[in-house]
């Protein structure tokens, strides 16, 4: 292979790992605001926002910091976690597909949203303690915990260190587009993924006291929404995601990277007392589905499932399967089985 194309091949999974850390990449997290157009559809775009009249509040957590929670409906709950660069505000379908039978609660991990680190910084570790506080705050009982990307990784981390919590207050879990560990065909990965997220963090504050986004100009962020979706995704969907990722303070994504690329908790669980999913699409590029499959064999009694021609925002590409995996994951929580089968 020429020195050119070789550099190539590596520039290219140094790109995926970012992604698959970041959930929707570096290149949407200061986009210029020229790239964004307001959809025409009004209608449609109401429907990429929470429902007027979700509730709002903030939680103190153990090292300082506090959760901001945005919560919807009444009855058994549904607890989201949303992945990096995004917010609670990505879960607006369900709030308004689900809120009529079950009670959705929102957060936004620290660093992003409203949500304000603490002493621990932006840290997954620090976000899973989060979670169980969160879980405390509100005397939640067999809660369906679903995580999304770094959400995902978020719920793994978790349960592995609050199993007390776990067993006391959730009832199922489903990984949505997530992974145990970043896998990207890089020799050396692991040596070399720290010294590139420290030149990075060494470099940010000079991009942001110019004033330029991460990865400025040229369409990078309409690029960059394209890459995390599967087949015709829906443009309203794609504008919502650059405007939710824009929105994250760029000082906060770049202390989190090094954090999202030597995440790892592929070891095996030694077993997990509530019903667990594991959902992936087949055209994720972010996290594809060998992320998936790999979690799967990690996790005691897990089920998988795989939804053609979508990629990683699933909340966004498969509203309605996803409205019903969620709430017959909820229902069997409360009634404590299994999962049983997905529908595509």
């Amino acid at each position: 292979m020429s020195g050119s194309g070789r550099r190539r091949e590596i520039g290219l999974a140094l790109a995926g790992a970012a992604a698959a850390a970041a959930g929707v990449g570096l290149a949407l997290t200061r986009a210029r605001r020229r790239h964004l157009r307001p959809p025409e559809d009004g209608s449609a775009r109401s429907e990429l926002e929470l429902p007027p009249g979700t509730r709002h509040l903030d939680i103190p957590v153990r090292d300082g910091g506090s959760v901001h929670v945005a919560e919807w409906g009444s009855g058994p709950p549904i607890v989201l976690l949303h992945g990096a660069t995004l917010s609670s505000e990505v879960w607006a379908y369900q709030f308004r597909d689900l809120g009529a039978g079950r009670r959705l609660i929102a957060l936004d991990l620290r660093g992003h949203g409203q949500s304000e680190p603490g002493e621990e910084g932006v840290t997954i570790g620090a976000m899973a303690d989060d979670l169980a506080d969160v879980l405390e705050a509100l005397d939640l009982r067999r809660a369906t915990v679903v995580g999304h990307s770094m959400g995902g990784m978020t719920a793994l981390r978790f349960c592995r260190r609050h199993p007390e919590v776990l067993s006391a207050r959730v009832g199922a879990i489903a990984i949505v587009a997530s992974a145990g560990g970043i896998q990207p065909p890089l020799a050396g990965w692991e040596r070399l993924a720290p010294r590139v997220a420290g030149l990075i963090v060494a470099g940010h504050g000079a991009v942001n006291q110019a004033g330029w986004p991460i990865m400025p100009g040229n369409g990078a962020a309409a690029r960059g929404a394209r890459l995390v979706f599967g087949l015709a995704p829906d443009p309203l969907a794609l504008r919502k995601t650059v405007q939710l990722s824009r929105a994250m303070r760029p000082d906060r994504f770049v202390s989190l990277l090094p954090e999202l690329v030597s995440f790892d908790e592929r070891a095996a669980f030694e077993s997990l007392p509530v019903p667990t999913v594991v959902v992936v699409g087949d055209r994720d590029r972010v996290t594809p589905p060998r992320y998936a499959r790999a979690l799967v064999s990690t996790l005691p009694g897990a089920e998988l499932v795989i939804w053609p021609g979508a990629g990683h925002m699933l909340m966004y590409e498969r509203r309605e399967a996803l409205d019903w995996l969620l709430e017959r994951l909820s229902q069997e929580a409360v009634a404590g089985r299994g999962a049983g089968p997905s529908p595509e």
